[in-house]
């Protein structure tokens, strides 16, 4: 998917900042904008921000694309690492199995009979 996001994303940029560049510096091929949209997308950036209205757009969608994709990576990198301290004896997240062990000996405890 993100290679998809950033291939289109080039695409798109390239169409509408290759008119306005007219050999200056710029994005003035197709190789260019792939490069300047994998820096985006890597949230490093770049020394070129688009000028038309339509490239400012889609470089904000763009943007807003990376940051969701760098959140949902450091989440899932995150749920691996809690899942595997929860699976540990000796991690502090109590796993299942001991919540389950816990259970076992509250039920098996005689019930106090007030006088």
């Amino acid at each position: 998917m993100i290679a998809i996001v950033t291939l289109i994303g080039a695409a798109g940029i390239n169409a509408f900042e290759c008119e306005f560049s007219n050999g200056s510096a710029g994005i003035n091929d197709y190789g260019t904008a792939l490069w300047w949209t994998g820096m985006l997308m890597t949230t490093i950036a770049s020394d070129y921000f688009p000028k038309t209205a339509q490239g400012q757009v889609l470089c904000f969608f763009l943007a807003l694309c990376a940051i969701a994709i760098c959140g949902y990576l450091t989440a899932t990198l995150a749920t691996f690492f809690v899942s595997q301290d929860a699976e540990s004896d000796r991690g502090e997240i109590v796993a299942t199995q001991s919540i389950q062990a816990v259970e076992t000996e509250i039920t098996a405890l005689p019930r106090f009979k007030p006088a």
